[in-house]
């Protein structure tokens, strides 16, 4: 999950990691598909595995298991499964360890790393760039048909291909809701957010102010709602119609465009001038990050779908549902992230790997695997009505909460992801602390981002 209290998995990744990663993959050269060896010499192809008759052709596969019990659980699965399919393949599990990506670019570089490995489109945007990530349309384009890929969901689709090439085969769906606290609704007299939907941010924001508790000493007891990091911030920008980085031209820094400060101007209004504030601060949440939520600190919080980790934090403390993301002055906008299973351009057994991974999105892994062991949602259209009965028959404290709303989503088409600059860690060296002090301090508002925007597209161009 990631350093939930101030960044997301993917804030931090941008905005703290990425220029220590950055500097590894400058290690390993931009060469086509470059290998680089530990005495620093290059080879720009990797011959393809030729197996000796009769033996199995070993995949190191690096995954990122949401549990220790799915850890547990997988590899047997897909031995049995994949295994009677492909019995001159043997895959070899790997637990992602701590501080993988460093870790898998190193053994990059040293030309013994993970054939596959599970990462999302920050990462897929850098390494891409230096070759690091093998392009599997042609693979596809050869083994998916076509209605094949209609059944993969399109915003996921769509956004894992990146500077031109497809960077792998969907692992799980993430997005983002509105989670809410019914029994503190009710306590409040409130009228829950609307199951259908159709609500704004004016709506969301004076629903949150209704929810902001104050105690009877005048302190803040539960505070309003939180918008989630980095990851919520790029989806209030696009909802106001504004954006960090202009989608058309990737050295164009758009923190200066008028829909973008608004954005960011009611985030930083709710958050540190209006008093009491209805947005919670970085210290309101107690080192928490989302899971405040599951202390009662929040009423409302703008989570991402984790079904089984809602029930195992929040229990039988409270009665609570989940809606959709209100609408914004332009539109609404919700993530469809796009985590997938990758394969490094050096493996030496391209062709084997790409059997595993398209196994790992096919519906038997993503049914058995991904819904039933992970308790994560499938990247299939045709599995979203089977994953909500099975949450609801799995996790019984579902029983009552609308997840419909995964399912919607995904038929209204309002879920998204990120665009980035053409040189995304000189923008993350400017843009991070600079947001850092505008929406996770206050030390300033959100028009010292017009001071900054000059700087960033300096960076792009230099």
């Amino acid at each position: 999950m990631g350093r939930r209290q101030s960044l997301s998995r993917r804030g931090f990744l941008k905005f703290s990691a990425v220029g220590a990663i950055g500097a590894v993959l400058a290690a390993c050269g931009a060469t086509p598909a470059p290998v680089a060896t530990q005495a620093g010499a290059q080879v720009t192809e990797v011959a393809a595995a030729s197996p000796v008759a009769g033996e199995k052709v070993k995949v190191r596969l690096m995954d990122r298991p949401h549990s220790e019990y799915a850890a547990e659980k997988l590899p047997g699965l897909i031995e049995d499964s994949f295994g009677a399919e492909h019995p001159d393949i043997e895959v070899s599990y790997e637990p992602a360890p701590d501080q993988w990506e460093e870790k898998l670019i190193t053994a990059m570089a040293g030309g013994n790393a993970a054939d596959i490995f599970q990462a999302w489109p920050d990462i897929f945007y850098q390494w891409t760039e230096r070759n690091l990530v093998l392009d599997v349309q042609p693979y596809v384009d050869k083994d998916v048909s076509a209605d094949e890929v209609k059944d993969y969901i399109d915003a996921q689709w769509k956004w894992l291909v990146i500077r031109g090439i497809r960077v792998g085969m969907p692992k799980y769906v993430d997005a983002r809701f509105i989670l809410y606290n019914k029994d503190l609704f009710d306590k409040q007299g409130v009228a829950y957010p609307p199951q259908d939907g159709d609500w704004d941010w004016n709506d969301y924001t004076q629903m949150a102010a209704d929810m902001t508790i104050v105690g009877d000493d005048g302190k803040l007891k539960t505070i309003g709602t939180h918008i989630d990091g980095f990851d919520g911030w790029f989806l209030w920008t696009r909802s106001f119609g504004g954006e960090d980085v202009n989608p058309d031209d990737p050295t164009d820094c758009w923190l200066d465009k008028t829909e973008t400060q608004a954005a960011y101007q009611w985030i930083w209004d709710n958050r540190f001038k209006r008093e009491p504030h209805i947005f919670a601060k970085p210290e309101d949440l107690e080192n928490l990050g989302w899971w405040a939520f599951a202390a009662e600190l929040l009423s409302m919080v703008e989570m991402g779908l984790y079904p089984r980790m809602w029930t195992e934090k929040i229990g039988e403390k409270f009665k609570f549902d989940v809606a959709h993301r209100p609408k914004g002055p332009a539109k609404r906008c919700g993530l469809t992230d796009a985590d997938a299973f990758a394969i490094w351009s050096g493996s030496k057994v391209k062709d084997q790997a790409w059997q595993v991974i398209k196994y790992l999105s096919s519906p038997y892994y993503q049914e058995n695997g991904t819904l039933k062991i992970e308790g994560a949602c499938p990247v299939r259209k045709s599995l979203l009505p089977k994953a909500i009965t099975i949450w609801r028959e799995t996790l019984p404290l579902l029983q009552d909460v609308r997840l419909e709303v995964v399912q919607e989503q995904v038929d209204w088409n309002y879920g998204e992801n990120v665009y980035w600059f053409k040189d995304p860690n000189c923008a993350a060296e400017i843009i991070g602390p600079a947001k850092e002090k505008v929406l996770q301090i206050g030390d300033a508002d959100p028009t010292y981002f017009v001071e900054i925007a000059k700087q960033v597209e300096d960076c792009q161009k230099a």
